[in-house]
C-alpha cells in the first residue's frame, strides 16, 4: 500500500468551489507513473505538490548532468528543495517528464493535496487493468488525432474504437 507523508508546505490545494476529479480522471493522472514501484510513485505524488522546486531541480539536472555520489549529495544540500524533489533526481526521466508536462504536475499535484485516498486507489486500479489481457479495441485521442500509445496522454476523455486493419 503507498504511503503519502503528510505534506506541510506544498502548494494550496484547488479552489474550494472545484469539483473533485472522477475515478476515470484520476485513472487519467495515474496512468503514466502506476507501473513505477510504490517508493517511487510515493516520491512523485509528494514532488508534485512542490512543482517550483521541480522545476527547479529539473533546471539544475540539466545543468550538471555528470554530477554523481558525495559531490551531488554536497551540491543537493545548498537547496531548500522537498526531500521528494531531490530524490527525484536520481529518476532523470521522471523529473524531465514532471518538468515537460507542467499541467499533468499540477493535476497529479491537486489529485494529492485533495483526494489522497482516491488517488491511491486511481494507481491500484491502473495497476489491475495492466495485469487484465488486452482488451479488444483501442484507445484514440480527438485533440491530438492519435491513438494510444502514439500519443501517451490526451487533454479530454479517450473514445474507445475497435482495432481495425489500415
Amino acid at each position: 500500500m503507498l504511503a503519502v507523508p503528510s505534506l506541510p508546505r506544498a502548494q494550496p490545494p484547488r479552489s474550494a468551489d472545484s469539483r473533485p476529479f472522477k475515478p476515470e480522471e484520476l485513472d487519467q493522472i495515474v496512468a503514466p507513473i502506476a507501473l513505477y514501484p510504490d517508493s517511487l510513485v510515493a516520491q512523485i505524488f509528494r514532488a508534485s505538490t512542490y512543482p517550483l522546486d521541480v522545476v527547479q531541480a529539473a533546471r539544475f539536472a540539466k545543468a550538471h548532468p555528470n554530477l554523481k555520489g558525495a559531490a551531488l549529495d554536497e551540491e543537493l544540500k545548498k537547496h531548500s528543495w522537498d526531500e521528494s524533489v531531490k530524490a527525484l533526481i536520481s529518476s532523470p526521466e521522471v523529473l524531465e517528464r514532471m518538468d515537460r508536462e507542467l499541467e499533468w504536475m499540477q493535476k497529479l499535484g491537486d489529485a494529492v493535496l485533495a483526494q489522497q485516498k482516491d488517488t491511491r486507489d486511481a494507481i491500484q486500479r491502473v495497476r489491475a487493468k495492466a495485469q487484465q489481457p488486452p482488451q479488444p479495441y483501442w484507445y484514440y485521442c480527438p485533440s491530438t488525432r492519435a491513438f494510444y500509445p502514439t500519443s501517451p496522454t490526451c487533454p479530454e476523455a479517450w473514445i474507445k474504437v475497435s482495432p481495425r486493419a489500415q
